[in-house]
């Protein structure tokens, strides 16, 4: 009984697609009127916007034509893994298999442009609809932001007019933030942003009546069940199918005809066990936004979508917009908010003023941030904000308080939050992490401003504790910062972070290893298999290294050049530049100085799923690795070598090396010791304890 659909989207000609008619004018003259903007089509989760696209695919007719990319599944998707599947998906969808080998070989956003720009001419007009971005990596999503940006602005270049006719559809919600929506989004002023609206009382009537066909009821009974349902739901599209389901599940239970007191059933069965009622709980952990939704059911509060927290609020779809009022979305969404307010203390709690906020001391640990390697740190390792909240001196009962640190224009917000009980203190610490588009912008040392604010969280409001703002700087992006020494005399070590710069999955990294598999006698690199003896392992893994070795003699051309180790400047530093291995690529001829070549040619060796090691000794750094998996036997090699000698000499030099230092003691001294020290580098060992690539 009933025909109510709520597992996923709406096929395109379903009757229960009702409602959504002014947003897809809107969506449809964008995409098939002159190219001004790409589009960002913005809504909540479970708001409908994959029923929306399969339903823009419908009214979009030859001569355009679109396509829809879900990254669903691909959720570990690398950049080059987007732009290989966004190439293939266009040739499957527009019917393209001529064109499908080159697809298969997109690697970089750069080559996706070129193909994009060389699809035929009969191709005609294209929509590109991207869903579900928000499943891929935050690192993924911003490439493919920026990809997307340039293919926008590069139509206008000569010999890239083809890049005119795509039309580029981004669909979503909270997760967009990051790529539409703040000051460095690479997408932020080149997209027209659409919102999809819940639906209206008709269209919920509409929606009923469609749901409830073949059923014994009035057309007065459809209409005062849709008031009840819409009475609960809001017109929330998710949420009114399922109230429905749960209605006709229960009528046909009964064996009668659905009855006006089951839609106080359906809504208790719904805020008990529904997953999107279990994901808004989960989402108003956050304290911030279960006092700012709190906020709303209580106090007179502005709708405004400037403010970070009802923005946030807003694209979650917890609240909406009420006569210009941020109100509840629904009551199921009410009774979910005073529920956990209830939980956590703000209902009840003592009006906040200055005479009761905790005394706060706030300070900047130090005053440089690592900008390589900043991601894979964490406060407690490397804190950059400690923030102390003493609520011993003034009388709160419970001092809830909420923190954030910002480097404005390069960071996302780090955010912690404390309760602080009566006569109790709380320390907190706080690292910024760079995002990954500016910081990559950072050719040189660069000052920057990092603001610190500080709030005590209330049963309806926030008080404002600290707002200020604090030089400090950002290293270039080919920085390495390998140690630093406290004022108290403390060493913190962190040569370990050298292996972000190993970037394996690079597109060119990528590519030049399949090319080495040529200079292989077997015409493959298999990493460590194939070896029955230590012997035999030991030569596996040398033909491997020296195809690497021959590729980038032969055909990369790497070039050394004398520019040798020369570590920081900086007082209590160690700091070294490092060419990131895609920059030493792009050079003429390949140019890399020791550390450049060395981890160039760890990247090589990760991803032929090899376990390379870098190596640190005074004045210069060279490569290693394992010469089977996890053995201590390990061989060396001299990558400055590469462009004039051949590879077993450059084995046997990098043999001398590591066993000059050792038999000198290097390994064993301590950072900043002025005669010298030397450090192995395992980056295996370094990706187990989540150290990341930069890129």
């Amino acid at each position: 009984m009933g025909h109510f659909y709520f597992k996923g989207p709406l096929p395109p000609d379903s009757k229960l697609f009702v409602g959504r008619e002014k947003e897809l004018t809107s969506v449809l003259r964008l995409c098939l009127g002159p190219l001004r903007s790409y589009v960002t089509l913005v809504g909540a989760r479970q708001t409908g916007k994959t029923s929306f696209l399969l339903r823009l695919q419908r009214e979009i007719a030859r001569p355009s034509r679109s396509i829809l990319i879900n990254f669903q599944v691909m959720p570990d998707a690398s950049p080059s893994g987007v732009s290989q599947f966004m190439a293939t998906e266009l040739c499957k969808q527009l019917d393209i298999p001529e064109l499908a080998p080159a697809a298969e070989q997109i690697r970089s956003g750069s080559a996706f442009e070129r193909f994009l720009s060389a699809l035929p001419d009969q191709v005609g007009r294209v929509v590109v609809m991207v869903d579900e971005i928000g499943a891929l990596p935050l690192k993924t999503a911003v490439y493919l932001a920026n990809v997307l940006r340039a293919v926008f602005s590069n139509r206008l270049l000569t010999g890239f007019e083809g890049l005119g006719r795509y039309v580029f559809l981004l669909a979503g919600g909270s997760e967009l933030l990051d790529l539409t929506m703040s000051v460095v989004s690479p997408f932020s002023n080149i997209s027209t942003r659409v919102y999809l609206p819940d639906l209206r009382l008709g269209e919920v009537r509409q929606l009923m009546a469609y749901g409830f066909a073949g059923v014994e009821m009035s057309v007065s009974a459809v209409h005062e069940m849709a008031e009840a349902v819409y009475r609960q739901t809001h017109g929330h599209p998710y949420l009114t199918q399922r109230m429905g389901a749960h209605i006709a599940e229960y009528a046909e239970q009964e064996g009668t005809a659905p009855e006006l007191a089951w839609v106080s059933r359906a809504r208790d069965q719904i805020v008990i066990e529904d997953e999107n009622v279990r994901h808004v709980r989960h989402v108003l952990q956050e304290p911030t936004l279960l006092g700012k939704a709190y906020q709303t059911m209580h106090t007179p509060t502005p709708f405004k979508l400037f403010n970070r927290l009802l923005e946030k609020l807003h694209l979650l779809g917890i609240i909406r917009e009420e006569d210009g009022m941020a109100v509840p979305r629904n009551p199921i969404y009410s009774q979910v908010i005073a529920e956990l307010a209830e939980e956590a203390g703000l209902v009840g709690a003592e009006t906040l003023s200055p005479t009761t906020a905790p005394k706060l001391s706030v300070r900047i640990l130090t005053s440089i941030v690592p900008t390589a390697f900043c991601h894979n740190l964490t406060a407690a390792e490397f804190p950059l904000v400690q923030v102390t909240v003493d609520n011993s001196v003034r009388a709160c009962r419970l001092a809830r308080v909420y923190v954030t640190a910002n480097i404005e224009g390069f960071s996302d917000t780090a955010v912690s939050n404390v309760a602080v009980p009566e006569g109790e203190t709380r320390e907190v610490l706080l690292l910024p992490i760079l995002q990954l588009a500016p910081r990559m912008t950072l050719s040189e040392i660069r000052p920057a401003t990092l603001r610190i604010s500080v709030r005590q969280m209330g049963c309806q409001d926030e008080l404002l504790l600290h707002d200020q703002t604090y030089p400090i700087r950002l290293h270039a992006f080919d920085t390495a910062l390998l140690a630093i020494r406290t004022p108290d005399g403390q060493i913190v070590d962190l040569t370990e972070h050298l292996c972000a710069f190993v970037t394996p999955h690079a597109p060119e990294i990528e590519d030049l290893l399949r090319r080495a598999a040529e200079y292989h006698p077997d015409r493959q690199i298999a990493g460590y298999q194939g070896a029955g003896t230590v012997q035999e392992a030991r030569h596996v893994v040398r033909e491997q290294v020296r195809a690497i070795y021959s590729v980038l003699k032969h055909e990369a051309g790497l070039v050394y050049i004398n520019s040798p180790l020369n570590f920081g400047k900086q007082e209590g530093q160690i700091t070294q530049r490092v060419r990131l291995p895609v920059t030493s690529l792009e050079e003429h001829k390949s140019r890399a100085n020791c550390i450049d070549g060395a981890v160039l040619y760890a990247s090589l060796l990760e991803l032929a799923s090899l376990q390379p090691l870098l190596v640190i000794v005074p004045g210069h750094a060279f490569v290693g690795w394992r010469t089977w998996q996890d053995s201590d036997s390990c061989e060396f090699l001299e990558t400055t070598m590469t462009g004039r000698e051949d590879f077993d000499a450059a084995l046997e030099a990098g043999r001398r090396q590591y066993e000059d230092a050792r038999s000198k003691g290097y390994f064993e001294r301590a950072l900043f010791d002025e005669s010298g020290f030397a450090r192995l580098i395992d980056v295996a060992a370094c990706r187990v304890k989540q150290i990341y690539p930069l890129m």
